[in-house]
């Protein structure tokens, strides 16, 4: 574990812009989103899901499906990954003002906050993979690196943060699961 755990900090360190940007537009479209749905409390229905194997497996492959359509925007060169971000943001911040407004600080700290820790940031970084090409061209193209960027480093690194994800989505649905659950 002590090679994935050096190779994982050296790749956070190459790629330290495209997680950031990552960051910043995801979470600011979910803010933007947020602010719209704390005013809107109707349609959300507070119901838990029960603990086990086939709750775990839905809330893991959701949130590696969004993971997965976020980083394949190293296709479009990162392009179609802003714009789900952007999207996908607005809606997910939206969802959860929405739910602010009807369970409450406390029921959302209890059951939100534990995984959300988690599993927010997790997606923040399949955004990083997937404009990380995007990111690789400007560099380029306004001259920050003498050298230009190979394919497969560029592919490579992109691949190396959807995998970080995918572990932290790992854990999330874990905490989900057995701990926002209950």
């Amino acid at each position: 574990m002590p090679a994935f755990g050096s190779w994982a900090i050296r790749l956070v360190r190459r790629q330290r812009l495209a997680l950031l940007s990552g960051a910043l537009l995801w979470f600011g479209a979910m803010a933007a989103g947020a602010a719209v749905g704390v005013g809107e409390g109707s349609g959300v229905e507070m119901n838990p899901a029960q603990p086990g194997l086939t709750t775990w497996w839905h809330i893991f492959s959701a949130n590696a499906s969004v993971a997965l359509l976020a980083f394949g925007g190293v296709i479009t060169l990162g392009i179609s990954t802003l714009l789900f971000t952007l999207v996908s943001g607005a809606l997910t911040g939206f969802g959860l003002g929405k739910a602010y407004a009807v369970a409450g600080p406390s029921v959302m700290a209890a059951h939100v906050l534990p995984h959300a820790v988690i599993e927010l940031p997790a997606v923040a970084v399949a955004i990083g993979a997937g404009i990380t090409p995007l990111l690789a061209l400007v560099r380029y193209l306004t001259g920050d690196r003498v050298q230009r960027p190979r394919v497969r480093d560029v592919l490579t690194d992109s691949t190396g943060l959807l995998v970080i994800c995918l572990a932290l989505l790992l854990v999330a649905a874990t905490i989900e699961t057995w701990v926002s659950t209950l």
